[in-house]
């Protein structure tokens, strides 16, 4: 998974979650200022789960509070994972 890839599901989620338009999704405002509260941050957390496959809580939206951030995170930790010994 790239950062690109995370980066464009976060913006399609957030456009469904918060019923706006995607080009209305800015990708380094926060998360709380476009409008996220807590159950829609749980909401965000199980979709990134599954799609990617990864395991996930909350507060990595809290540590990388803009889907910039949390893209480069989880696109970096991705990179860590694959180039771990099995």
């Amino acid at each position: 998974m790239t950062k690109d890839e995370i980066s464009a599901f976060c913006v399609d989620q957030l456009a469904e979650i918060l019923h706006v338009a995607k080009d209305g999704i800015d990708t380094r405002s926060s998360f709380a200022r476009l409008g996220l509260d807590s159950a829609m941050t749980v909401y965000l957390v199980i979709e990134l789960e599954e799609k990617f496959n990864i395991e996930l809580d909350t507060d990595a939206l809290a540590d990388h509070p803009t889907i910039e951030a949390l893209s480069s995170y989880l696109a970096d930790r991705a990179g860590a994972a694959q180039k771990a010994p099995s």
